[in-house]
């Protein structure tokens, strides 16, 4: 359970210099933040989200809460392109925690201590968070991504000079920034002026989104406001609530909840890491596609590293499995699970393991083709067979694998996507077993007595 909140020392360690009301000519104003504000501002967030979950289709929903405390430094940087893509910015994590109760059952999970320096990019589907210190899992960008990012609320202020009671409708692409949805198809979402008081512009925002998320049908409602102050030339604070409605999808449970965020943000003093230009520096580069994966570590021991089209779905009777979205598209599975202990140096036959794949696959087998040993860049024994076969009217291909490492470490391997898509997954087949590594075997389970 959570302690009662208060603001990490990141935020409460600022200074904040108040003044009063800077009017220009006719009493209206000019809200912007400059792109080349090099500051370094303190942020602190408290993410509330309650309501239901549905994790099977028309299965019962469950009750799930979260409360995730997130606080960092952030330096605004320049970004490579237009729109989303101008917002840009190098962070410093200092916390980073979130407690869970999905139906009674908690957890709690906290960003390791070695992965606190990010960069932040503004993407049309939300920002992009990656550390410049190591891979993060999907679990790990979960934990830092939420609506109403600090990045994104910059993106809220309005083009021109406003006065009170002015109206400005958001662009379309930095609604959905703001509410992380992968593709929209209508929604507005309108920000009101609605008071100025002691240096200090309050702006009213009401909203409504229909679009998808993870390749599941989604509608949003936003309310709440954010503040500006007018003599910093920044925004300082936020409440903001989204509701979200959400289908069941082949990543995504079906959703109805309520996610809250605060956030403060005001100069920070000290600037932390971020006053080294060494930082900023390695934050400047565009990311190299490897910069760019996730890391999965498996109940067993075994890991690999992921493009971010693959998601984790779950582990599932001893296997885990992903699933590959392109451009909203649910395109294939990989499933991955491990394979009993060999002596050293060795590792099952191709002959069971074929064996194994006829009969994990069924009556939906046709034909199995020849396979091949691959060669590998580290030592791994990389055996690849295709079979083929249909479901229904569907043509379905299944990319089957048995990978064993000089210890007698296994793993077996599994794409499976409709025949005419196996091209897109053709890409991503050696990067993913090539990035595969196993540890030490975990040790048996004691026998229930």
């Amino acid at each position: 359970m959570f302690q009662a909140f208060r603001w990490p020392s990141i935020v409460t360690s600022v200074v904040l210099v108040m003044a009063s009301a800077v009017a220009q000519s006719d009493d209206k104003y000019k809200l912007e933040e400059p792109v080349d504000d090099i500051r370094v501002f303190g942020v602190g967030t408290r993410v509330d989200v309650s309501g239901k979950v549905q994790p099977v289709p028309k299965g019962v929903q469950l009750a799930q809460t979260v409360s995730a405390v997130i606080s960092y430094r952030e330096r605004r940087m320049l970004g490579p392109g237009s729109e989303a893509e101008a917002f840009r910015s190098v962070r410093e994590y200092e916390t980073a925690q979130a407690d869970t109760d999905f139906d009674g059952n908690k957890s709690q999970m906290r960003l390791p201590d070695s992965l606190m320096l990010m960069v932040a990019q503004g993407r049309h589907e939300g920002v992009e968070l990656r550390s410049i210190q190591g891979l993060l899992t999907s679990d790990e960008l979960d934990l830092i991504r939420s609506p109403a990012d600090s990045l994104a609320l910059i993106a809220l202020l309005p083009p021109n000079e406003v006065a009170v009671g002015d109206k400005w409708t958001v662009p379309s692409w930095a609604f959905q920034m703001l509410t992380a949805l992968d593709a929209i198809a209508k929604g507005e979402l309108v920000c009101t002026l609605d008071s100025v008081d002691k240096g200090i512009a309050k702006i009213k925002m009401n909203g409504t989104l229909e679009g998808a998320a993870v390749a599941s049908s989604t509608e949003v409602k936003v309310t709440g406001f954010f503040k500006y102050n007018l003599e910093g030339k920044y925004i300082s604070e936020t409440d903001f609530v989204q509701t979200e409605l959400r289908a069941f999808g082949p990543i995504s449970p079906g959703l109805d909840i309520t996610a809250r965020v605060r956030l403060l943000r005001v100069p920070s003093k000290p600037p932390g890491r971020l006053g080294d230009q060494k930082i900023v520096d390695l934050a400047s580069p565009e990311p190299t596609p490897a910069a760019m994966l996730l890391k999965f570590e498996s109940p067993w021991n075994i890991s690999l590293q992921h493009n971010r089209h693959w998601h984790f779905f779950r582990v599932e009777e001893g296997v885990a499995k992903f699933r590959l979205l392109e451009e909203g598209n649910f395109i294939a599975q990989f499933d991955m699970a491990p394979v009993a202990q060999a002596k050293p140096g060795e590792h099952k036959s191709i002959e069971v393991f074929q064996a194994d794949v006829r009969k994990a696959i069924g009556d939906l087998l046709k034909t199995l083709e020849q396979g091949q040993v691959i060669p590998s860049t580290d030592g791994k024994f990389v055996y690849r067979v295709t079979a083929k076969g249909a479901v229904k009217d569907r043509d379905i291909t299944w990319i089957c694998y048995l990978v064993a490492d000089p210890t007698g470490r296994q793993a077996s391997l599994m794409f499976i996507a409709d025949t005419p898509l196996v091209e897109k997954i053709t890409r991503y087949e050696r990067e993913l077993i090539e990035s595969i590594r196993f540890g030490p075997a975990p040790p048996p389970r004691a026998a229930n007595k």
